[in-house]
């Protein structure tokens, strides 16, 4: 290889080593504690979609409708 190819490949790597670094990344919540979840908290079911999901698991599980 010679030195041309060698800076060219260099580079290339350099630049996808500062690609990697982007700013909205440290927008992400993160765990700061131990044990607490920050994120958002869940939404509560509804009745009918708890229905839904208690019909498609007794499916699954190989029960009937």
């Amino acid at each position: 290889m010679n030195m041309r190819t060698i800076r060219f490949f260099s580079l290339a790597i350099l630049l996808g080593l500062l690609a990697g670094c982007q700013e909205r990344e440290s927008e992400n919540p993160f765990l700061k504690e131990k044990g607490v979840y920050s994120g958002k908290p869940d939404e509560t079911l509804n009745d009918d979609t708890r229905e839904q999901l208690r019909r498609r698991m007794n499916i699954q599980r190989g029960g009937s409708i």
